[in-house]
């Protein structure tokens, strides 16, 4: 994830374009790449998806994803009224219903650059939903691990806010501290999905809000009315500002997504990426925008599409040496121009919603799970890494 100026890793960062060529000296070229996987499930198939990494203080890396384990047939499903207002399982489909299940959020902790992984913790929880945190994770300078979670996927846990929290650990994800409510139930519910910490060491979160009371409107409401998230915090998550805008006015009702990923730019600009359902057509998207850096706060510029095919969750990445990734299941494609023109690496496309990170000595990891938005016990899924690093021509 995004760490402040000097940190070990790098982390996340762009959008927007045409592809087009560039000169011979800002040209890139990816090499010894290799696959490798780092985890798989205790059982067969396995199911483990919904990955988060990042990078700690002392130079560890972590990575974060759901697990589920138990019985692929014969479970019990959830109560009727829990299903109608999270309008899950999808009709037809019974086995994404993750009701009997053992719930886990799994953290991995990698000591020596990526090679080995031990596992740190695996804190249970339960759902009929295929996961509630696990991409939405970083740490803060001080070690401390911050979390979003989408408390409204959370029905059987009545203790819990039902709307967008973070949870805080102090000892690298053993131990979670008590739901933080991030806007005021009462007038939004929220879906974080992404926390970063700019270059002046303020905490940003983006994701999806929807502007109604967190238990007035059931999921099929919501995924006409949701737009984009965003909220700063200048005291490590423990407070945050009002929803800034982030897509122009009349784009909002009907913008379709919380996923999008953002790139803070030399001049404090946000560059953003993406995910969203195109109202004409009801199709999966691509598109790109920018927020114009103004003061403490940031202001929707043009929005349009990206030159990219839907390929899940957007990742973005700005390298050590300069280029900006954007990775995908489509391919990786870099940009030295701030977005205005890309080109495509020559190494195969990540597995499904990918998290990206760079270690010190330029060698970038990409992590992900085999697999895609899967019915329980339909594929075997596992945690993967691709690496490789970047070479100018």
């Amino acid at each position: 994830m995004r760490r402040p100026t000097g940190s070990f890793l790098y982390s996340v960062l762009t959008a927007t374009a045409l592809f087009a060529g560039s000169s011979h000296a800002d040209e890139y070229i990816a090499v010894d790449h290799q696959r490798t996987t780092i985890y798989h499930s205790p059982q067969t198939p396995g199911y483990t998806c919904w990955v988060g990494a990042w990078g700690m203080p002392d130079g560890s890396v972590m990575v974060s994803f759901t697990q589920a384990t138990g019985p692929v047939t014969g479970r019990p499903q959830a109560p009727e009224d829990v299903r109608k207002r999270l309008n899950w399982p999808p009709p037809g489909l019974p086995a994404y219903d993750m009701t009997g299940l053992e719930m886990r959020n799994v953290h991995l902790r990698s000591a020596d650059s990526c090679k080995t992984w031990e596992q740190v913790s695996a804190d249970a929880f339960t759902s009929c939903m295929n996961g509630t945190t696990g991409s939405s994770e970083v740490a803060l300078d001080d070690g401390t691990i911050l979390r979003g979670v989408w408390g409204n996927y959370l029905p059987y846990d009545p203790e819990v806010p039902q709307t967008g929290y973070v949870q805080r650990s102090t000892d690298g994800s053993k131990t979670w501290g008590k739901p933080e409510v991030l806007l005021d139930p009462g007038e939004c519910l929220t879906f974080p999905k992404r926390i970063r910490v700019l270059r002046d060491g303020r905490v940003i979160l983006i994701g999806g809000i929807v502007h109604a009371p967190a238990n007035s409107v059931n999921m099929g409401e919501i995924l006409n009315r949701i737009e984009p998230l965003l909220i700063v915090s200048s005291d490590k998550g423990r407070s945050w500002s009002k929803p800034i805008p982030v897509v122009p006015e009349e784009l909002r009702a009907s913008w379709g997504g919380e996923e999008y990923d953002i790139a803070e730019l030399p001049n404090g600009d946000l560059l953003c990426v993406f995910r969203r359902i195109v109202p004409d057509t009801q199709t999966q998207a691509r598109w790109q925008g920018l927020l114009k850096k103004s003061g403490d706060t940031w202001t929707p510029q043009d929005v349009g599409p990206a030159p990219f095919p839907h390929s899940g969750h957007p990742e973005l990445l700005a390298t050590r040496e300069g280029p900006i990734l954007h990775l995908a299941t489509s391919g990786i494609h870099y940009t030295n121009d701030g977005g205005k023109t890309w080109q495509q690496l020559d190494v195969p496309g990540t597995a499904y919603y990918p998290r990206a990170i760079q270690e010190q000595d330029g060698r970038i990891h990409v992590f992900a799970h085999i697999g895609s938005d899967d019915a329980y016990g339909a594929v075997d899924q596992s945690i993967v890494m691709d690496s490789f690093s970047l070479k100018q021509r």
